[in-house]
């Protein structure tokens, strides 16, 4: 079953994912249906390009300024802005400054198609691929 909960700032699952993810709310919690996470990346950390089959990704920008590849086109964004990267489109992002760049990232399946329901990267994160550092001790 599942059960409300409420995380204080800087809170949740912090993942150690070649970047510290931390969740506040999982793709494997029982019933979810968004995933909800924030981290701090810098210059040179940066994804390789890649794809997500089973989840819709997007990102708000708390601070800093970063620009994201999906497809063909580039948006560059600064503190406020919003970037929604559909299932199925080859992304990535690049910071340019010196900056750290801090970040909400909400990733949702699909609900049609053979690539519907969970199975991506916070997926991968929860079930050990990713170094659990902490966890909150009243959610369970």
């Amino acid at each position: 079953m599942n059960e409300p909960y409420a995380l204080k700032a800087g809170e949740g699952w912090i993942h150690r994912f070649g970047i510290d993810f931390t969740v506040k709310a999982g793709e494997a919690r029982k019933g979810g249906s968004a995933s909800f996470m924030e981290y701090v990346t810098r210059k040179g950390e940066k994804p390789s390009s890649h794809t997500h089959l089973t989840e819709d990704e997007m990102f708000y920008v708390l601070e800093g300024a970063i620009t994201f590849r999906c497809g063909n086109a580039n948006f560059d964004l600064e503190k406020g802005g919003f970037i929604f990267l559909p299932h199925g489109v080859e992304h990535a992002y690049t910071i340019h400054g010196e900056d750290e760049v801090r970040l909400i990232v909400v990733t949702s399946p699909p609900r049609e198609g053979p690539n519907s329901g969970w199975g991506g990267f916070v997926a991968d994160m929860e079930s050990g691929q990713g170094d659990l550092i902490t966890k909150p001790e009243h959610v369970d």
